[in-house]
C-alpha cells in the first residue's frame, strides 16, 4: 500500500470537470484508489464520491493506493495533481 499527500491546484477545486479527468486517470488501474480528506475516505473511482469531498483549491488530500499496479497508479495521479488543472475547466 502506498500513501502520498497532494495539494489541489485548481482555482475552483475538484469540480465536476476536474473530478471527471481524475476519474479517467484512476479507472485505468486495477488497484484500489482511496482519497482521504479530513479523516474521511472517498472512493477514487467514483465520481459521486470524489465530488462529495468538496475539495477546494490549496487543500491537501492524501491518496492511498493498494494493488498490483499501485506504483504506476500513484505516479500517474501525483502527476495529475502537479499539473495546472486550469486546462480542465476553461472553455
Amino acid at each position: 500500500m502506498l500513501k502520498e499527500k497532494v495539494v489541489v491546484n485548481s482555482e475552483i477545486g475538484l469540480n465536476a470537470r476536474v473530478a471527471s479527468m481524475f476519474l479517467r486517470n484512476s479507472v485505468k488501474f486495477s488497484s484500489n484508489i482511496i482519497l482521504i480528506k479530513d479523516n474521511n475516505r472517498y472512493n477514487g473511482k467514483s465520481i459521486l464520491s470524489i465530488l462529495s469531498m468538496q475539495s477546494a483549491n490549496g487543500e491537501e488530500i492524501e491518496i492511498e493506493i493498494s494493488g498490483e499496479d499501485e506504483r504506476e497508479a500513484m505516479d500517474s495521479l501525483i502527476s495529475f495533481f502537479q499539473k495546472d488543472l486550469k486546462e480542465f475547466y476553461t472553455i
